[in-house]
């Protein structure tokens, strides 16, 4: 079952604003969302350990890629990865190969 989703699924930005797809795996099918500029773009440093990820959206940093879902962003000439946690990605957990955030929180950003 397809959703049709108006302005972008990861922010408030307001119908009309010009978006692109970012696309990931459900369970049975690929999920799609409409994404902005911005929130394509954005972009957390790599954390010091390389064993550890962070979110591009908050920053909170796990100690496994598989406790973020990845999407990948198609939108005019910008086109890349983008790994969130569940608290940035819409609907929460999209994946299947997701694991529990929880268990897997290193640090979470400075507010």
């Amino acid at each position: 079952m397809q959703q049709n989703l108006v302005g972008c699924a990861f922010c408030d930005a307001p119908p009309g604003t010009e978006t692109g797809e970012a696309h990931t795996w459900g369970q049975d099918e690929r999920v799609t969302h409409p994404i902005c500029v911005d929130c394509a773009i954005q972009t957390e440093p790599d954390p010091d350990e390389h064993d550890h990820v962070a979110c591009d959206g908050c920053g909170l940093v796990v100690d496994t890629l598989a406790a973020l879902t990845r999407f990948r962003v198609e939108l005019g000439h910008l086109e890349g990865p983008l790994q969130l946690c569940a608290r940035c990605s819409p609907g929460g957990l999209a994946t299947y190969w997701t694991r529990d955030l929880e268990e897997h929180l290193v640090a979470t950003p400075a507010e």
